[in-house]
């Protein structure tokens, strides 16, 4: 178990900046009561939505750079890096909480600092983790930005009108930037400490194997080799010499049917994440309130903690079954509910106020402990080391843009009850057709 919490403490940093990416994905998916938050009366629904997409912009155009510059610095640098941009925005929302451009330009830096440390945080996990434990960790990271959007959503809901009137100082965005700021900061003190070096970097960089020995040693919580350490070694060596002889091009000696396989797991569940948080825009829950100006809305929060039990839940169990198993019943469980949610909108006129969000609900926790973290883990699994910083920030890439797409798909097509409906059906389909044929 040493060997588990030593891994656990080298990804500690990793995990509160996740967490801080995580609030500006709420930030986007949540900011959408243009009524009741003070920062967005007075802009107009352009200007909304480019605050929305800067995040995702920011996020998407670091990507570019770490994928071509990953393995000129130590990970440790990287996220550094990354705890310094988020400084940066804590410090502006914290300052400058309700003034547009500021608002803007520093979630362009947020994204700086998620996208760096979103693909460094997978490669590094991917690299480090035992056999037994990768699944857990990169669990662990997934429910670490499910964790943040869920923080956010109460926030915002707190800190609308009604907070306003006791405590006017108070903001959504300034709230927020007391937490961004306050763990970037300790990330920032911590990762030059607690952040191990990769011995699989090292030997693909340098080539020091008396280094990248010492840190495995270090990694499996060990004070001296053993015999299954020096195997585990030796397969590390291997696969660095075998790396060597490989294509960069990602596309090339056999790396397509795996990229190929993660983007197609990656983009059921982008499809089915921005429709039940984007296009739906959070209706169905909103059913199960009575709302007024004067009331706080529980549906996103409700939504999000029960997202967030959902991942929890998969770190304890995400090791215990195949990935194909685990993500085969995810997606079955997603899908089955989210067509039942369609075929009940379709067919009755009044339904129980109660029934639409149960069934909303319920997919999105199973979306949550199957679907969600096995596609991040296949991110940590599937690449050799020479090709991997490309592949997965290729995905990824494709991921965010993806997110961008389709904000501007809801920004520009409406979404009524009367095609809510045909697009569950729509995105049901995509997730009960998206086996992965191995994993």
């Amino acid at each position: 178990m040493s060997g588990f919490l030593r891994q656990l403490s080298c990804i500690l940093c990793s995990m509160m900046l996740l967490f801080c990416g995580g609030m500006h994905i709420g930030w986007s998916i949540t900011h959408l009561n243009m009524g009741g938050n003070r920062w967005a009366v007075g802009i107009s629904i352009d200007e909304f939505r480019f605050a929305i997409l800067s995040f995702f912009t920011g996020c998407g155009f670091i990507i570019l750079i770490v994928a071509a510059t990953k393995t000129l610095l130590p990970t440790r640098v990287w996220i550094m890096l990354s705890a310094f941009f988020f400084m940066i925005n804590g410090v502006f929302f914290v300052a400058m909480p309700t003034y547009y451009a500021a608002t803007v330009a520093t979630r362009i830096v947020a994204g700086f600092g998620h996208g760096i440390c979103h693909v460094v945080s997978i490669i590094y996990v991917g690299e480090i983790a035992s056999r037994n434990y990768r699944g857990k960790l990169v669990a662990v990271l997934v429910s670490s930005i499910i964790g943040g959007i869920a923080l956010f959503t109460v926030l915002s809901m707190v800190t609308t009108n009604p907070v306003f009137i006791v405590e006017p100082n108070m903001h959504a965005n300034r709230a927020v930037g007391i937490v961004i700021l306050s763990l970037s900061t300790f990330a920032l003190l911590m990762s030059w400490f607690l952040v191990i070096e990769s011995p699989l970097h090292t030997l693909t960089t340098s080539g020091n194997e008396t280094l990248a020995r010492s840190n495995l040693i270090k990694l499996r919580g060990l004070t001296m080799e053993s015999p299954s350490l020096m195997d585990e070694f030796e397969d590390m060596k291997t696969l660095a010499s075998e790396s060597e002889s490989l294509s960069p091009f990602f596309l090339s000696q056999g790396n397509f049917p795996p990229f190929q396989l993660v983007l197609l797991v990656k983009l059921a569940n982008l499809l089915f994440f921005n429709y039940s948080m984007n296009t739906a825009k959070m209706s169905l829950m909103s059913l199960m309130f009575t709302l007024t100006v004067f009331t706080h809305n529980w549906a996103p929060p409700l939504l999000m903690l029960s997202k967030f039990c959902g991942s929890l839940f998969a770190i304890l169990i995400i090791d215990l079954l195949p990935r194909r198993f685990m993500y085969g019943i995810s997606s079955t469980f997603t899908g089955t509910f989210m067509l039942a949610l369609g075929i009940i909108l379709a067919t009755y006129d009044v339904v129980d106020s109660w029934i639409p969000p149960f069934l909303y609900l319920v997919a999105e926790v199973f979306n949550t402990f199957g679907m969600l973290p096995v596609s991040e883990i296949m991110l940590s699994e599937a690449f050799p080391p020479k090709k991997r910083a490309l592949s997965v920030s290729s995905i990824l890439i494709c991921e965010y843009v993806g997110h961008m797409v389709v904000y501007i798909i809801y920004f520009n097509v409406p979404s009524t009850l009367t095609n809510t409906y045909i697009k569950t059906l729509v995105f049901a389909g995509v997730i009960l057709l998206n086996k992965p044929c191995s994993a």
